[in-house]
């Protein structure tokens, strides 16, 4: 396979193509896409839930008594240097939430890719563009820095891919799936920073948590802005954020992703930051900010007790089902220099 310029093999530096995965010549994995959740597999030997009976249809329902077999209502993935949680909720029939992540390790450093989508309940079959949405950002986000383009540029043609991906799960006029987007790509600078770089269209957010405020670089704070009516009145001087999310038309969406949307990703802002650890990097659904919207009481849960991000990641989200889980969970969490065991640093 013909090389590209300026991409090369971190191990041997044969060079290597846009879409290689292994290098040719010794075998090293380059980059990879580890995970996407919820994980819509399920056990063959599974039995109904309704009935025991254990023959399904392609389509997954009971024969017996047509019941739907569901897929566990959590899954989670462990990626090291990133940790992936998607909850049911304890309201919700299903999980209309999808996160999906990926790792690049090239020769400008690794590069950690995230996208979090929440499937907007109104519309039809939003679990489907929320997975379209998740996969389509970080698969063609991952594909530009591989190809050596700049994050922003990466960030941006994640947003391309998602806008993209979503439109495509319509099937026909008035099947609009649609959904919340948020990404981030986490990379390492030579001075010793990490920079992030984010996007989002809708509510999902994006987190910079530290563990210490009184020596954090920079402190706790929320790294998007809501695509919403609360966050429109906030914007207009109307009221404050705590009287706004009390307004019955709070979570109401101004942008989102999705055949009916008018929308487009060039519109979408892209915004860089630098961080020095320790910190982690939190993307999330409603279904956890909904329960801890403030960033220092986020950090206060994901920091204070944990012994490793795995378990960092489970607290969040065991937070927000203790506190009602009217909605599905999702977490996404990437430790920058904090010292925790095994389950993840960057």
């Amino acid at each position: 396979m013909s090389g590209v310029a300026g991409r090369h093999c971190p191990g041997c530096q044969a060079d290597i193509g846009v879409a290689d995965r292994f290098c040719e010549q010794c075998g090293r994995e380059l980059a990879f896409t580890r995970a996407v959740l919820p994980d819509v597999t399920i056990d063959p030997a599974a039995v109904c839930d309704d009935c025991g009976a254990a023959d399904f249809d392609v389509d997954g329902y009971c024969v017996a008594c047509g019941g739907l077999r569901r897929p566990p209502d959590r899954s989670e993935a462990d990626l090291g240097a990133v940790q992936l949680i998607t909850d049911r909720g304890l309201v919700h029939a299903r999980n209309e939430d999808a996160v999906a992540a990926a790792l690049l390790d090239d020769t400008s450093g690794p590069a950690i890719v995230i996208a979090v989508c929440d499937g907007v309940s109104t519309s039809e079959d939003p679990q489907l563009a929320a997975r379209a949405g998740a996969r389509g950002g970080v698969d063609a986000c991952l594909s530009a820095l591989a190809a050596d383009r700049t994050t922003i540029d990466a960030v941006k043609a994640g947003l391309e891919a998602a806008f993209q991906a979503v439109r495509d799960v319509s099937t026909g006029v008035g099947h609009s799936p649609s959904c919340t987007y948020v990404a981030a790509v986490l990379r390492a600078c030579e001075d010793g920073e990490f920079e992030i770089t984010v996007a989002n269209v809708g509510d999902s957010r994006a987190y910079w948590l530290s563990p210490d405020e009184a020596h954090g670089t920079p402190p706790s704070q929320r790294l998007t802005i809501d695509d919403s009516w609360a966050q429109a009145l906030v914007d207009a001087g109307v009221m404050n954020e705590e009287a706004a999310m009390q307004d019955p038309r709070a979570h109401a969406l101004v942008r989102w992703l999705g055949a009916d949307s008018e929308h487009k990703a060039a519109d979408t802002r892209v915004r860089s930051f630098r961080v020095r650890g320790p910190g982690v990097l939190l993307l999330c659904s409603d279904g956890l900010w909904n329960y801890l919207p403030d960033p220092v009481a986020i950090a206060s849960v994901a920091t204070a007790t944990a012994t490793q991000a795995t378990q960092a990641a489970r607290e969040l989200v065991e937070y927000a089902l203790a506190a009602g889980g009217g909605d599905n969970i999702t977490v996404a969490l990437a430790p920058v220099g904090m010292p925790w065991g095994r389950g993840g640093e960057a």
